[in-house]
């Protein structure tokens, strides 16, 4: 157990140009990390669990198997990592040793495989823990947790930490293995306080493996249930709740709600430990305006579902201010509280409204049982009305999972919109009369307990057989702060045997792929046709199209996604007029992907009949049709290379973005469903450079930091980008390489020691600066003809910078003064030839900085006489 556990450090996931053209398609959303599309393989792998995570992939779940452990992410993807060379037989999956899985309980402690091992950890409930040992279990006790050594001695073995109540800290490395001795199979240590999964002897491992859990929050984004048309900003709705008081007859204030608002945290993994949530707002008629704190405050905040955020919220202002200034808007602050970095989600606006109509909902499973909602009457129901729900005699019924108060004008239920203190009182009235006049239905059934609860009165009716049957009616009530809102009367039926609800009738209409650029404006249409309808509905139920109208709702529920709108046949309609009974209209705003689209008969008696549900299931593709990269400047699979070219008078490194793709792009069209096409830098933080216009027919990449010195090339990382009709985009990806248009060579100097006189030579003359064909632009001290006709040099203001490169030896005897290097000794005979460097320091603006050197040559006095 002494193994140093090795620590793997997982990086955020970088996509890097490689020698092949990567294209993809994928939301425009720079912190969005792409690597979890790249992962294609099944393969449940170590390397594939690592890169997920990396992505913002969440661990859900670890669990031990026979062969080693599952570890279970938010996607619901599973990894099995087995037993590596250690384990028994942990590779071949025959009588593999079951891996140990080490996790922190509901108490606090450390568990292994769900067994208490008595350590607490650091969590809340550990802080208060303690180990017994010392007989100090008062408020000043110390506290003692344990954590996971990884790394040096600690490695595999529990460290004991204990804080004294002055908050000194002390730490021992026990003696107590991490794992239970003996195991030589996969360990996995979960640590979800410090944010670590410790992986021990894994197949195909070289060795203990480290994975951190959590990343740095990047961004936040509001996930709305609505949309502000007008400002193109999500929306969160404050209510106010009003009732009607029969004394002053108009309706009063009664409460206001405390909605829940869900926030998506870039990546899934973010850590938020250390992070303080506020809101900030403003209210404005455009978001010039300076941010405020006062507006919205959070309640309670909470980890949702696959990385996401859920706050209750309430207002500081009056319903009466919101409604006033109905362009509130807000967003969401997140500071970290140890360096004070602050993210700022994207802005929402505030709605509020008034509620005004309320009612008693048929429900099941927590959802309304049709689309329109169904309420419960407000009067007591007719004899020959049918029973709202059925129970057996030897049974119960529970009111309290058929029904909830709702606002009618948005049909959503009072609790999802953040109304609190709702109660329900439940009640049986003392008379209803069956068909004979005399039996009262109530004498049959026991009243509601508190929570809702009905059973036949065997105090009355032993068996209970003589209650088959009847048909008892009750009343629920729902009051907020104690005002009644709303009341229903529930009928109910008593049956000899259980009754057992049908379920659905299934209708499948896989339409396969469908290619995005395919989709017509205004919407392709796909149906599920009259003669599927009459074969596999009307036929299977035994039915005509008349009974089929008389036993189901004319109102069909829909469910559908962006893009797609569910449509089915209604009663009321011809049907001699439409061509099917159900369809989907696809819109070009419909996302790529797999999606699905549901049309919903609902049975009126779910008892008797299924209800028909027609799912429409479709995979929306796009063969991305990009232009090829022009071969004549291409070098390798995806560098195009940029010299540069006259704009006016001067020598730009400048390039035509259309010019790098084949043909220049002659004749190349948009496939369908694309708006736009155009180029961008990708990422922010490539310098530099910049890309003008807004359309790929007049952009230009321009070098706009000239080249350094000695920098002969700059590469950038290009994407073509085709926005979708959808929102989305597609994008290619290539490589523009800038090159410096012009090289420098300074050519050799010879200098002689002379008895009684100096040795000068113009540095100037010996610069010779050629493009990249090889042709002379500047040489002697002049530019070229070739250099002024074809590049304008004698017009682009270069300048020129001398200097030397010379050891002490010369003394102060080797000098430049402007362009001309000078040698006089001090008179005494130089025995042997000296060697310095010549600089020349070359400037053009916009372009380049060169610099070159030249050899000096010193000749000895006798050398110098020949």
């Amino acid at each position: 157990m002494n193994k140093k556990y090795l620590s793997v450090i997982l990086f955020g996931a970088l996509l890097t140009v490689s020698m092949g053209t990567f294209t993809s398609c994928k939301d425009y959303d720079d912190d969005i990390d792409s690597l979890d599309q790249r992962i294609t393989s099944v393969e449940k792998s170590l390397e594939d669990l690592k890169a997920r995570i990396n992505a913002g992939a969440v661990i859900t779940n670890v669990t031990s198997t026979a062969n080693g452990v599952t570890v279970t992410l938010s996607d619901n993807k599973t990894f099995e990592l087995k037993n590596g060379t250690n384990g028994t037989n942990g590779t071949d999956g025959t009588n593999g040793t079951n891996g140990t899985v080490v996790t922190i309980g509901e108490n606090g402690n450390w568990f292994f495989d769900g067994k208490d091992s008595g350590l607490p950890s650091r969590g809340i409930q550990g802080e208060a823990g303690n180990d017994g040992n010392d007989g100090n279990d008062g408020v000043s006790a110390p506290t003692i947790y344990y954590y996971p050594g990884t790394d040096g001695a600690e490695a595999g073995f529990w460290v004991k930490m204990t804080k004294a109540v002055d908050g000194k800290e002390t730490k021992e490395v026990t003696t107590i293995p991490c794992i239970p001795e003996g195991k030589e199979a996969v360990s996995a240590i979960w640590d979800t306080e410090n944010g670590y999964l410790i992986l021990n002897n894994v197949d195909k491992s070289e060795g203990p493996v480290k994975i951190k859990l959590t990343d740095t929050l990047r961004s936040l984004a509001f996930v709305p249930e609505t949309i502000d048309t007008k400002l193109g900003m999500g929306v969160i709705d404050f209510y106010s709740l009003l009732v009607y008081n029969n004394t002053s007859k108009k309706n009063e204030f009664l409460v206001s709600n405390n909605p829940l608002v869900t926030y998506r945290l870039n990546p899934q993994n973010a850590d938020v430990k250390n992070v303080e949530w506020s809101f900030i707002d403003r209210v404005v008629e455009t978001r010039v305006a300076g941010d405020n704190e006062s507006l919205l405050k959070i309640m309670n905040a909470k980890k949702g579902e696959e990385g996401g955020m859920i706050f209750q919220l309430q207002s500081t202002k009056t319903l009466d201010y919101l409604k006033t200034n109905q362009e509130a808007i807000f967003a969401l602050k997140a500071t970290n509280k140890e360096d004070a970095t602050e993210i700022v989600s994207d802005y929402a606006v505030v709605k509020a409204s008034e509620l005004k109509e309320y009612g008693i909902a048929k429900i099941k499973d927590g959802k309304a049982t049709t689309t329109p909602v169904s309420y419960y009457p407000t009067t007591v129901p007719a004899l020959n009305v049918p029973a709202d729900v059925e129970f057996i005699y030897t049974g119960e019924l529970n009111l309290s999972k058929i029904t909830e108060a709702w606002a009618k004008e948005i049909e959503k239920s009072l609790a999802s919109i953040g109304v609190e203190n709702i109660t329900y009182e439940y009640a049986k009235p003392e008379k209803y009369l069956g068909s004979d006049g005399k039996t009262n239905q109530q004498q049959f059934v026991t009243a509601p307990d508190k929570n809702g609860v009905v059973v036949v009165d065997k105090a009355w009716l032993a068996q209970g057989t003589a209650s088959v049957g009847r048909t008892p009616i009750f009343t629920v009530t729902a009051k907020v702060n104690g005002t009644v809102v709303a009341s229903g009367y529930v009928k109910a039926e008593i049956t000899a045997v259980e009754s057992v609800e049908k379920g659905d009738l299934p209708i499948a209409v896989a339409l396969g792929n469908i290619e995005y650029s395919s989709i017509a404006t205004p919407y392709n249409k796909y149906e599920l046709s009259w003669d599927r309808a009459n074969a596999e509905i009307y036929d299977v139920l035994g039915m005509t199209k008349e009974t089929f109208q008389q036993n189901y709702y004319e109102t069909y529920n829909v469910t559908q996604e962006t893009g797609v709108t569910a449509s089915g046949w209604t009663y009321a309609s011809n049907s001699t007029t439409e061509t099917a009974m159900a369809w989907i209209e696809m819109t070009p705003k419909v996302l790529l992907g797999e999606g699905t689209a549901k049309v919903t008969y609902t049975a009126k008696n779910n008892f008797v009949n299924k209800n028909v549900v027609i799912t429409f299931t479709y995979n929306v593709v796009h063969t991305k049709a990009f232009p090829e990269l022009n071969p004549d400047y291409l070098i390798g699979t995806n560098i195009v290379q940029v010299k540069g070219k006259m704009v006016g008078n001067s020598w730009k490194l400048v390039s035509e973005m259309k010019e790098q793709f084949k043909n220049y792009m002659s004749g190349y069209q948009l496939p369908g469903n694309h708006t736009k096409l155009y180029f961008r830098l990708k990422g922010t933080n490539q310098t530099g450079a910049s890309i003008s216009g807004t359309d790929y027919k007049d952009q230009e990449i321009k070098l706009t930091t000239p080249f350094a010195k000695n920098e002969t090339s700059r590469d950038y990382n290009i994407e073509m980008v085709a926005d979708l009709s959808n929102g989305k985009e597609c994008v290619k990806e290539y490589v523009v390489r800038f090159v410096r248009p012009f090289n420098a060579t300074v050519d050799a100097m010879t200098l002689k020691t002379y008895m009684a006189n100096h040795d000068s030579k113009d540095l100037a003359s010996l610069v010779v600066i050629k493009d990249r064909d090889g042709k002379t632009v500047y040489e002697k001290g002049a530019y070229t003809t070739y250099g002024k006709d074809t590049y304008k040099l004698d017009q682009a203001n270069i300048t020129f910078g001398y200097g030397l490169k010379a050891d002490a030896s010369f003394g102060d005897k080797l000098t430049i003064a402007g362009s001309t290097i000078d040698w006089y000794n001090g008179g005494n005979d130089l025995q042997l030839n000296k060697s310095a460097k010549s600089v020349v320091t070359i400037t053009i603006p916009e372009i380049a900085t060169i610099e070159a050197e030249g050899n000096i040559t010193v000749l000895s006095t006798e050398n110098s006489k020949n």
